[in-house]
């Protein structure tokens, strides 16, 4: 309530509210009574950098004539990566030179709290499936230059997150900003994003239905360059 009260608060004195997608619009305007003319929606910026070509960054990072998956951002319980690992164990049968990329540290108020724990356990969950050659990760705090450059090189951009409420993605909107064919559970602002052909969107903790969505985006190329 006294989240409510302070927002509501604040967009009452302001001239004009800012956010970044339609389906927050609608909230401001639905739950806390804010005037429509008020909002102003500005979508999440990406960046722009001149990079070499995806084949020069995936040997310069050792991923020569791997086709490369990805996921970064700060790595906490919510981001449903052990469904992404699990459905990598199925892909690999089809793809042994498929690599997934985790890319980033573990969110500080998760570490603060409970340590490693999440990490710990995605690092034997892959141990226990062998998928040490098809699993990696990188463990850092990536520049923005790193971020994109491991964005270049990827095929397919997978957030398998398990908020189903999240409103806004930064990492999302990195990745539909460099192009990538995308793979995503149909979170908020993922739904709102990937429609109209944009992406593929998949169940929730449903590592079968990430799997099928790979391996289908692996198989043609044609509609990874499409979306």
């Amino acid at each position: 309530q006294n989240q409510f009260d302070i927002l509501k608060s604040l967009a009452d004195l302001s001239f004009k509210v800012i956010t970044m997608a339609n389906s927050t619009k609608e909230i401001l305007i639905d739950l806390y009574g804010i005037d429509e003319g008020k909002i102003e929606i500005v979508h999440h910026g990406v960046p722009y950098m001149n990079l070499p070509n995806k084949e020069i960054l995936k040997e310069k990072y050792g991923l020569k004539g791997k086709m490369v998956i990805s996921t970064f951002g700060l790595l906490s319980p919510g981001k449903g990566l052990e469904y992404a690992i699990l459905a990598m164990d199925k892909v690999r049968n089809s793809f042994p030179n498929v690599v997934y990329l985790i890319l980033g540290q573990t969110h500080p108020n998760v570490k603060r709290e409970k340590g490693e724990e999440y990490r710990e356990k995605l690092i034997k969950l892959v141990k226990d499936l062998n998928l040490e050659d098809n699993v990696k990760f990188i463990d850092k705090y990536l520049t923005k230059r790193e971020i994109l450059e491991y964005l270049k090189l990827t095929d397919i951009y997978l957030t398998p997150y398990k908020g189903r409420e999240q409103a806004v993605s930064g990492t999302l909107a990195y990745a539909l900003g460099c192009g990538k064919a995308i793979i995503s559970t149909p979170y908020t602002y993922a739904k709102e994003m990937l429609s109209n052909g944009r992406g593929i969107l998949v169940n929730f903790e449903d590592s079968n239905s990430i799997s099928s969505a790979i391996i289908k985006l692996l198989e043609n190329e044609k509609l990874r360059r499409e979306l």
